[in-house]
């Protein structure tokens, strides 16, 4: 009751502030983001720059990494859990690499001994591509693979994807981390998972020195907010984004504009509700961002 009786104080006496943290939370931005952005908006009569002006802090907030793996290549590893496109993600990467630098500069690895079949889809991708493929299935197998690879300029590594509470995982970072400090981490996080277990799987890749992140299958999301509170949350800057299955059109370096135009888009398609005033109110109510 009280949060509703100081919420209503706040709508009384700053309208526009509550109705541009309406519209973020509707991206599905975590409530602290929203927070952070509409205290540092300088509020104007038109609530549409006020938007605009939000919009521009949260893009001015995302960090991406400039294309770094297909113009630098090296040894990458794509860690997350499973079902979240990191095979597939290895194709685009794969395929793209070879057309801009040819196809005798690249090999794939996977480290994925733990489900029946797990080899097979990218021994199906290193089929269609022309690649070599590498089965490593534990530290000293991957090292010496690794050490037969130097000649290659983009060694892309497969991990085993499981959930992020599963203890094999521990397994995996040991591997990688044993294995050599040549490996560069990628995180790949499917956009169309919610926001609390995207958290916990990357607070679980903690132990992994993480060099960014690829966000898939925005193509399937209903909303982008979830995801990017996560990453900026981490401060991990997203390297790719992929929005489809096919190889490799369907992979994107990431634009922190474009990602930000993308989660409007989407909350504009699917007309993302406002959310409940009483949610509202135990969300900002007396917390510090309606000041002044």
């Amino acid at each position: 009751q009280l949060s509703g009786l100081a919420w209503g104080e706040q709508r009384r006496r700053h309208p526009l502030r509550i109705k541009l943290l309406e519209r973020l939370m509707q991206l599905g931005l975590d409530r602290e983001l929203c927070r952070e952005l509409a205290e540092k908006v300088e509020y104007g009569r038109d609530p549409e720059q006020n938007w605009k002006q939000a919009l521009g802090l949260l893009a001015r907030d995302l960090t991406v990494s400039d294309d770094d793996i297909l113009s630098e290549g090296g040894v990458i590893a794509l860690v997350g859990a499973t079902g979240v496109g990191k095979t597939t993600t290895i194709a685009k990467l794969a395929a793209r690499y070879m057309l801009r630098h040819g196809a005798n500069r690249v090999a794939l690895v996977t480290t994925d001994s733990f489900r029946i079949g797990a080899h097979q889809q990218l021994r199906t991708y290193g089929q269609i591509l022309g690649l070599p493929v590498y089965i490593a299935n534990d530290s000293n197998e991957l090292r010496t693979t690794l050490d037969g690879l130097r000649d290659k300029d983009l060694v892309l590594i497969d991990t085993a994807g499981m959930s992020q509470r599963d203890l094999r995982l521990h397994e995996q970072f040991e591997l990688l981390r044993g294995s050599s400090s040549r490996i560069k981490s990628y995180a790949v996080l499917s956009t169309t998972t919610q926001r609390v277990a995207l958290d916990e799987t990357l607070r679980a890749l903690e132990k992994v020195e993480l060099s960014g992140c690829i966000l898939t299958k925005t193509d399937e999301t209903v909303a982008l907010g979830e995801a990017l509170s996560v990453v900026r949350r981490h401060r991990l800057p997203v390297a790719y984004v992929c929005d489809g299955q096919r190889v490799p059109e369907d992979i994107h370096p990431a634009r922190a504009a474009k990602l930000v135009s993308q989660a409007v888009a989407l909350m504009r398609r699917f007309e993302a509700e406002l959310p409940e005033e009483d949610e509202m109110a135990i969300a900002f109510a007396g917390k510090g961002a309606m000041h002044g």
